[in-house]
């Protein structure tokens, strides 16, 4: 049997005295740190708590309206599931909601891969501070109302290239039908952008916009994700539940990498575009509803009919309005104007900062296989790293750096090895001052890291007892002291 906070469950069904700003769902197997985090959070959000995955995933499937959970902060080691499979499924039930990971030091590299995946906002070392879980909460509620309601207009769409104006004149043209829309445009170039602009210009804007991402999707989930399920239909179905399209009722159904999408399920979407017409998985009783269909991939959907793994039917009713975006190596012109908006974006708190003339230059070489959400991480990246207003290339992440290496030399490398290989060869055509910082900042940077781990962990296994922590270490005990200052740990 499942164990949750039915507590906060039904607190979240009857009204406050004050209302709370978000719903916040904490999951961590330790009693004493959900404890922690409800007492952090409460005065000012409503928070629901469940001691692990599986616990978790039955309280937002009990919840009446799941898709009003804004964020999620689980603990990675748990058991039963740990915390990264447990945002893979909860992910299918609360898309929208920003997720921040408490890890240790021995899962550090697989939850900073997560986050380079996009399935984590952020994670926090623990033992964690607690200003900065304040801080990271804010940050990622921030990011979410961001999403959620984005400005009114597209000028949240940044750029001036004539290849993006096109795009947008054609999102001006066609906001206001009815008619499904299919955009185009490889990862990262803003379709879900362009998915939301179509939206807050159509008539449906006071009406949901409802969201499903695709390629997240196990194969067997997709017909009850998009039409939803009777109870019973099949093992684990334990409630009626409904699916994309109905939620969506009266507004707009973004399909996210509809390429994705199974044939078999295929054929049920087209009927539900031809006559507005679907059935839950489970039940004999058809159901209607009024729902725009705006869909979005990166693959080659004419190629893939003629493979033989997409319907040409459907493509054709997905496929009345057509618009293309272009990947940002298309339009390099609008660097510089994205650059400075994700600084302005990203460096909010730390008063003016801007780029140097140096680090530009590098970012307008690049490629940008990840496209404007790649810019925009690694502007954000730099502010985090930068300790002045001016951001130099030494910040740049080796891979940036290492292309415009190669752009200079004319070397061509074929494998990820032959790259580092070749590395120190590119680097020499940098200026020598700017390689000579970012080969000291580097490793001052990775050194202060391991200290900083080795000083987490010496402190966790002492249960922060300075003395004793210090005898294990073999050290002063107010050097250790020191070190402690230095990295901004407390102590008594």
């Amino acid at each position: 049997m499942s164990v949750f906070n039915k507590k906060a469950l039904k607190a979240s069904k009857t009204a406050d005295a004050k209302p709370k700003n978000h719903t916040i769902l904490v999951v961590d197997d330790e009693p004493s740190n959900v404890m922690i985090l409800e007492q952090l959070l409460q005065k000012e959000h409503q928070v629901l708590t469940a001691h692990d995955g599986r616990a978790a995933l039955d309280l937002l499937k009990e919840l009446p309206e799941p898709q009003r959970v804004h964020l999620i902060i689980t603990d990675q080691r748990m058991p039963r599931m740990s915390g990264l499979d447990f945002l893979r499924e909860a992910k299918h039930i609360v898309p929208q909601a920003k997720r921040i990971i408490l890890t240790g030091y021995t899962d550090f590299e697989v939850v900073v891969q997560a986050i380079n995946q996009e399935q984590v906002f952020r994670f926090m070392m623990k033992p964690f501070d607690r200003n900065e879980l304040r801080e990271a909460v804010s940050s990622a509620l921030e990011a979410y109302r961001a999403g959620m309601q984005p400005d009114r207009g597209i000028g949240y769409i940044v750029g001036q290239h004539p290849k993006l104006l096109h795009a947008m004149e054609m999102v001006n043209k066609v906001a206001d039908a009815d008619s499904p829309v299919l955009v185009l445009g490889e990862t990262g170039t803003g379709k879900e952008l362009v998915g939301r602009a179509l939206y807050e210009h159509s008539s449906r804007c006071s009406k949901p916009y409802v969201v499903l991402h695709c390629s997240a999707l196990p194969e067997t989930l997709f017909e009850s994700e998009l039409f939803g399920h009777k109870r019973g239909a099949f093992t684990g179905a334990t409630s009626d539940r409904l699916g994309r399209i109905a939620q969506a009722d009266g507004g707009t159904l973004f399909i996210d990498e509809v390429a994705e999408i199974p044939m078999v399920v295929q054929a049920k979407l087209l009927r539900f575009l031809q006559f507005g017409e679907f059935q839950r998985v489970g039940s004999d009783r058809v159901e209607s509803v009024d729902v725009r269909v705006i869909s979005a991939t990166h693959q080659n959907i004419p190629q893939m009919i003629e493979a033989g793994t997409f319907r040409r039917d459907l493509y054709y009713r997905l496929n009345v309005v057509e618009i293309n975006l272009p990947p940002l190596r298309e339009r390099k012109s609008d660097i510089p104007i994205l650059a400075e908006y994700f600084l302005k974006k990203h460096w909010k708190r730390r008063g003016e900062g801007r780029l140097a003339s140096d680090t530009l230059k590098i970012l307008e070489s690049y490629d940008f296989p990840g496209n404007v959400r790649e810019l925009s991480h690694i502007i954000e990246r730099c502010c985090l790293l930068s300790e002045s207003a001016v951001i130099g290339p030494n910040l740049l992440p080796p891979a940036v750096l290492v292309a415009y290496g190669k752009s200079l030399s004319g070397v061509e490398t074929t494998t990820i090895e032959e790259a580092a290989e070749k590395q120190a060869i590119h680097f020499e055509t940098l200026n020598n001052e700017v390689l000579k910082r970012v080969r000291e900042e580097a490793r001052q940077r990775a050194a202060d890291e391991v200290e900083k781990q080795f000083l987490a962990i010496l402190m966790e296994e002492n249960a922060q007892n300075v003395s004793a922590a210090a005898r294990e270490a073999d050290m002063q005990r107010s050097y250790l002291h020191r070190l402690l200052s230095k990295h901004g740990f407390k102590t008594s």
